[in-house]
């Protein structure tokens, strides 16, 4: 019998098979599980050398790094680490420079867009302004064209006309004959001498405007002062003679008395309640032109002109005024009587005339017509405008009237316990608003009727009765 080889193997043969084979593993797809075996060489076709590194073939070198195949070790990773560590940290800082580039450029844009809007955007606001007032012009040129079509100016032209034709009626024209004054009369006797006409009298003319039925007639004090006779032209026509009531110097206001029938008077007006702005008619007999009409507005109200008196108290307005318009009314767009054409700047008409309103006319016809003569109330005291030092209150307009002294011991002020340095600010229930309002408030009221002032005094208020008295005819004292 031939004997069998015996199939067990050494142990260390069979450990170098194993490790050979794992060896093999690892260079056919990569690393393997175990650590190599030391002992076991390999040879140049891919097994293990002596020192159990790979061979060029890319088996693992004696420190278990690859060789230049591409096999990973230790080493490798490490390397890689630092690698994706290095990758990492250029990655941060190139996203940091990106916001920053992002942040400077949005700045950049923020600072263009405001210098833009600095330079752009007033010329903006004119333009949409500009376009806004043009608009606007557009409009209104639109729509006065359509109100041009459909609002007649001819209506307007009858509404002046219907003012005359209401007013028309109640104008009178007013002659008046006088001696001639000493000029008049040497220049009348120089003519006779080089054979002119020796007149005996002069002649003069003004307006006025009749108010009552019974035939009372209002007009200025200097139309007829010295007349020795007085004719009167009504708007039909007739002619008649007038006699003279009573005048008023201190207003320059008249009243005549005609005998005349089928007379038609004027509506008074209010002429605190017409405000300045308003529509006014003038209408007289301007240089003998009887019922010449003249329009204008109110200017102006509570005037102190020249040579006037504080009784007066006068409107003011833009309508034509001449001689002969004086004693003729102002009237507003219904046709009632505002006031009585007076005085003009100058000796002929400059823009501006002056009127007495008709609230002081009415009380001044009335007094007259009752008695003939305007008694006025008086406190008997002396009186200035209050200094803005001794002003209180917010309306400037409203000052009260300072008591400078007063006429004598016995006077009705005096006796009612007002001081010089008092100022009067309430008379009844009325706000005193100037010297002037205070002397028009206390002439207008009743001798013998008492009144209550209150007066302020070293900054406390007193309220005093006083019993008004009659303003002396011949008089300085306020």
């Amino acid at each position: 019998m031939i004997p069998q080889p015996d199939s067990r193997r050494v142990p260390g043969e069979q450990a170098s098979k194993d490790f050979e084979q794992r060896c093999i593993a690892i260079e056919e797809g990569g690393l393997g599980g175990g650590p190599p075996n030391p002992s076991g060489p390999r040879d140049p076709s891919g097994a293990l050398g002596p020192s159990g590194a790979l061979g060029p073939s890319g088996a693992l070198g004696p420190s278990g790094a690859s060789d230049a195949s591409g096999a990973a070790g230790p080493e490798t990773d490490a390397a890689g680490s630092r690698r994706g560590g290095a990758q990492r940290s250029s990655d941060r800082v190139a996203g940091s420079n990106t916001a920053l580039s992002q942040s400077v450029l949005f700045l950049l844009t923020v600072a263009l867009m405001f210098a833009a809007a600095r330079f752009m955007v007033p010329a903006i606001v004119e333009e949409v302004r500009y376009a806004w007032h043009r608009g606007e012009l557009r409009a209104e040129y639109e729509t006065s064209g359509e109100g041009l079509q459909n609002a007649s100016l001819e209506s307007i032209s009858q509404a002046y006309q219907m003012v005359m034709q209401h007013v028309g009626p109640s104008v009178v024209h007013i002659e008046v004959q006088r001696e001639l004054s000493p000029q008049q009369a040497d220049l009348a006797h120089f003519l006779q001498e080089r054979g002119g006409y020796l007149p005996e009298e002069a002649s003069d003319q003004g307006s006025g405007v009749i108010v009552d039925t019974d035939g009372f007639i209002l007009t200025n004090e200097h139309v007829i002062a010295g007349g020795n006779s007085i004719q009167v032209g009504l708007s039909d026509g007739r002619q008649v003679p007038a006699s003279v009531v009573g005048v008023d110097p201190l207003t320059d206001l008249a009243v005549l008395k005609i005998n005349a029938d089928r007379l038609i008077p004027i509506t008074f007006g209010e002429s605190d309640r017409i405000r300045v702005g308003s529509p006014v008619w003038a209408i007289g007999s301007p240089f003998g032109l009887d019922r010449t009409v003249t329009f204008g507005i109110l200017s102006g109200k509570h005037r102190v002109v020249k040579a006037s008196t504080r009784y007066q108290d006068f409107m003011q307005s833009d309508v034509a005024v001449n001689p002969g318009n004086s004693g003729g009314p102002l009237v507003d767009a219904r046709g009632h009587l505002i006031g009585i054409n007076t005085a003009i700047v100058g000796d002929t008409y400059r823009g501006v005339s002056f009127s007495i309103p008709s609230n002081v006319a009415k009380g001044v016809y009335e007094r007259l017509r009752e008695s003939g003569r305007v008694q006025r109330g008086w406190l008997g005291v002396a009186l200035s405008e209050v200094p803005d030092a001794l002003h209180e209150g917010e309306d400037a307009r409203v000052r009260g009237a300072y008591v400078t002294g007063l006429a004598d011991s016995d006077s009705p002020a005096a006796r009612a316990g007002v001081q010089a340095g008092d100022i009067i600010v309430r008379i009844d229930q009325t706000l005193v608003t100037d010297m002037g309002h205070l002397m028009r408030q206390v002439g207008d009221v009743r001798v013998g009727q008492t009144v209550q002032l209150e007066i302020r005094r070293e900054g406390q208020t007193h309220t005093l009765t006083v019993a008004i008295g009659q303003r002396p005819e011949d008089l300085a004292m306020r």
